[in-house]
């Protein structure tokens, strides 16, 4: 059964409350892929929920990389 943009967002907000972590770990953790991720992020990031940070070398890899942290107010959100 598909899932709605909701319930993603959700999962999203609720696996940054513990770490901030990359587009790949959040397509992994949350099981969907990778536009949808990117997508729901962007939502989320116009409403203030979270911050997308772009580093310009990854560790392990060298490839430009995105780190996604959640803000207060996306904290603040009690989403069940």
């Amino acid at each position: 059964m598909k899932r709605t943009s909701i319930e993603i967002k959700k999962k999203i907000i609720s696996f940054l409350k513990k770490d901030p972590l990359t587009y790949a770990q959040l397509e992994r953790k949350v099981n969907t892929g990778f536009r949808t991720i990117k997508q729901n992020c962007e939502e989320l990031k116009i409403f203030g929920f979270i911050e997308i940070e772009k580093i310009q070398s990854h560790p392990k890899n060298g490839k430009p990389s995105y780190k996604i942290k959640i803000t207060e107010k996306g904290k603040e959100q009690n989403f069940k």
